[in-house]
């Protein structure tokens, strides 16, 4: 009832008095283009995740957020996981084993992100646009590349790492058998090491090891020496710009003037 009625209710009429006062504004500042998007981005940013963590509720009374699975209560509720950010509320019910867990504000999430997108172009497309010596190109790369190596971080790496011990046991044999292209009898996962910078979760087999965060450590690496060379080519340029060109007169008079 919460989940399905209270939450959606909230959100229409928050949204509605957030168009008043967008639109208010709007008439009375007359913003660019980019600003307005840059607005609307960060104030549906706030509201999804708002909506993600059930305003306030998923933190003070998770169980209520996740409430009942069937009218007859045949699946219970077994434990809930509470993340702040990314906002994630995972119910665990007996039948989770086979299913996974239920994320029921897993849309305010979704908005959260749509917004949080919506502002970041917006605000790229403004420091892109401002006068500068560097050219656009080159700070669209400088901008950009932290930015991808951001969203690898939070969609690859940050989810992995919140991973549980038997989650990740799991993750390791799955990892083993795709693609399946023998049919193992047994599987062993001696170890699992985890390491933040860099990133990496090791699993360790009886005949191998594999490396779960593989692609999200050779994206971030590349964003990395991405943002190396588009930060020196933008100083590079800056530098070139800011010096006198030779024959220039650069004093307050030549020679033989008054």
């Amino acid at each position: 009832m919460l989940v399905f009625y209270a939450v959606p209710l909230v959100s229409l009429f928050l949204c509605a008095a957030g168009s008043v006062a967008y639109l208010v504004w709007a008439a009375l500042r007359r913003p660019s283009r980019q600003v307005r998007w840059a607005v609307v981005g960060a104030g549906v940013a706030v509201l999804g995740y708002a909506g993600a963590v059930a305003y306030g509720l998923a933190f003070t009374d998770p169980v209520q957020v996740c409430g009942q699975k069937t009218l007859d209560d045949d699946f219970p509720l077994v434990r809930v996981r509470v993340d702040a950010f990314p906002p994630d509320v995972a119910c665990y019910w007996s039948d989770s084993g086979a299913h996974g867990p239920s994320h029921p504000t897993v849309l305010g999430t979704w908005v959260m992100w749509a917004g949080t997108g919506v502002l970041v172009v917006a605000l790229s497309v403004i420091l892109i646009g401002r006068g500068s010596r560097a050219s656009r190109w080159v700070r669209a790369g400088a901008i950009w590349s932290p930015l991808a190596a951001a969203v690898i971080w939070v969609t690859g790496v940050g989810p992995a790492m919140e991973l549980s011990r038997t989650e990740l046991y799991d993750a390791c044999l799955h990892d083993k058998t795709v693609p399946p292209d023998t049919k193992l009898i047994r599987i062993d996962v001696l170890d699992i090491e985890r390491t933040v910078f860099p990133p990496s979760l090791t699993c360790t087999y009886s005949d191998s090891e594999a490396d779960l965060l593989a692609p999200e450590r050779t994206g971030l690496l590349g964003c990395g020496v991405a943002f190396v060379a588009f930060a020196g080519a933008a100083l590079s340029q800056a530098a070139r710009a800011g010096r006198p060109r030779p024959g220039m007169w650069t004093g307050p008079g030549r020679a033989g003037e008054m």
